[in-house]
């Protein structure tokens, strides 16, 4: 079998051309007899034997065969959906640990669903009715919410059903008819099974049918959504067969899962815990861009205004130090918007952020890096050229030539000689002209 490659993919992935889900289907219906889920259903299917173990025995024999199948179902789905479609591929350092809670988020669903349908079904039966028709139709967008979000919230919020629903398409309708032959093609064979099965396995048979419809659904939910994976923002770590992938450093697996990690705590509102835990990613090696990144997108989501600031006081050097001007742009516009009064310690990197803020067509964001500038780093070689910078923010940005020529006023007595000094006097060339023709033009009026 095919290792999973864990792609860092030659060309973008949304430009794949991955097959519709309707050319793989025989592969659906083969990927329960694949040798893992085979073996966990057949053992699946023998524990139900436990269900005649009386009342209290079926019951919790019931629960947990219904809870092991959705989260190997839930599993098959989320693998999938990342490209992910043999079972030989699954690795346990690629699953997410919030998987295992998705059996009992969907049963939320359900719930909040079913109180749904009564409470219409009992003030009219035809609106119960319909109820229950819409509900059916978003029930493979809710598995595909749980999947990408982890949050039973967000599985239940129509605009997030909807969103992704038209992410899909047309083909969301079709998997939906496709959905509903599968359950109509279960009953069938379980049927088939209490009638030419012998007493004493058509229990198990009848488990093992009914795992397999499950599991088929599963897979088949999955690669849909990784046949639109763009439009539901998911990142595949596998590229269908034909397009070319290299390697992916495994710093760069190992970056995406703490990302994932910290997505699912600030979604779980434990916003404490994912603090702590990316600012002790960030401590293990202050130099990754990556773990300094994650910190300070969680440390913009907290109050605290203070850490944000003495992080960009690192992060937005390093940011410029990759060529990352713009990013370190934005992340210097975030720690001044928590504090104002923040400054970054370094001369060289306030310099080059203010030359990317006028290139960016952010005149005022150039006045403020260069306030003060020439005090706070006195006597670096900088200095000239980012007043120079300051004065072509108020004269060319915002059309304030006179505070440029109250800036050129101290060029010209400090750099007096300076190219940045010269290149001013030609920028306020008119306003100097005027200033320098009033006494004469004084006199004659």
């Amino acid at each position: 079998m095919n290792s999973i490659r864990g792609a860092r993919q030659a060309q973008d992935s949304s430009e794949w051309k991955i097959p519709p889900f309707w050319q793989k289907i025989n592969s659906f219906f083969l990927f329960p007899l694949q040798t893992e889920p085979l073996i966990f259903a057949l053992v699946l299917s023998v524990c139900s034997y436990g269900l005649t173990f009386g009342l209290l025995g079926a019951i919790a024999v019931g629960l947990g065969l219904m809870l092991a199948v959705s989260r190997y179902a839930f599993k098959v789905s989320a693998f999938a959906s990342r490209g992910i479609t043999h079972s030989s591929d699954f690795r346990r350092d690629q699953e997410d640990p919030g998987w295992k809670w998705l059996p009992w988020k969907f049963f939320g669903v359900l719930f909040v669903f079913g109180l749904l349908i009564g409470f219409l079904a009992s003030r009219s039966l035809t609106l119960g009715v319909i109820a229950n028709l819409i509900v059916a139709f978003l029930i493979p967008a809710t598995w595909m919410v749980l999947i990408n979000t982890h949050s039973l919230s967000s599985a239940i919020n129509p605009f997030e059903l909807l969103a992704t629903i038209f992410g899909i398409g047309k083909s969301y309708l079709l998997l939906c008819f496709f959905l509903f032959l599968l359950q109509q093609g279960s009953p069938m064979v379980v049927e088939m099974l209490l009638k030419v099965g012998k007493p004493a396995i058509v229990l198990p048979l009848v488990c093992f049918a009914l795992i397999y419809f499950t599991w088929v659904m599963a897979a088949m939910i999955g690669y849909v959504m990784y046949q639109h994976h763009a439009a539901l923002d998911i990142d595949p770590v596998q590229a269908p067969e034909g397009v070319a992938t290299i390697q992916m450093d495994p710093r760069e697996q190992e970056a995406k899962r703490r990302d994932t990690a910290i997505a699912r705590l600030v979604q779980d509102n434990r916003m404490d815990e994912a603090v702590n835990q990316a600012r002790e990613w960030w401590r293990e090696d202050q130099e990754s861009l990556p773990d300094q990144r994650r910190y300070f997108r969680v440390l913009k989501l907290t109050e605290k205004g203070d850490a944000l600031a003495d992080l960009g006081q690192s992060f937005i050097p390093l940011l410029m130090a990759q060529q990352r001007a713009s990013e370190a742009l934005e992340a210097w516009v975030s720690c001044v918007k928590r504090k104002p009064d923040f400054q970054l310690a370094s001369a060289q990197a306030s310099h080059e952020l203010a030359q990317q803020a006028w290139r960016a067509g952010k005149p005022k964001y150039v006045l403020i890096l260069g306030k003060n500038f020439e005090k706070r780093f006195a006597g670096s070689a900088l200095v000239p050229s980012m007043l120079e910078l300051v004065v072509r923010a108020y004269k060319q940005g915002l059309d304030q030539p006179m505070q440029g020529v109250h800036v050129y006023m101290r060029m010209k007595q400090l750099f007096p000689e300076h190219a940045s000094t010269r290149e001013v006097e030609w920028v306020l060339r008119d306003e100097l002209e005027q200033l320098g023709a009033k006494p004469g033009g004084g006199a004659g009026a």
